[in-house]
């Protein structure tokens, strides 16, 4: 899961990013990208994340990984 967490956000940012990095606080990821990180999900994991969830969820690919797992 990590692997495929971390080459959807370099897919998605054109960078490489750590697991634990911290995405929004960095201003690694914007509100555009985010959606873009949203759409991705959905399509390769076919989960939804609420737009009131998503700063929580996309703080670092390891929330994204947690929040995967528990939807799945």
């Amino acid at each position: 899961m990590e692997q495929q967490i971390l080459a959807l956000f370099e897919r998605v940012l054109s960078r490489k990013v750590g697991f634990h990095d911290e995405l929004i606080e960095s201003d690694i990821l914007d509100s555009i990208l985010a959606v873009d990180v949203v759409l991705e999900v959905q399509d390769e994991f076919g989960c939804m994340i609420s737009p009131t969830d998503v700063a929580t969820v996309l703080k670092t690919p390891a929330s994204l990984a947690k929040y995967i797992e528990g939807e799945v």
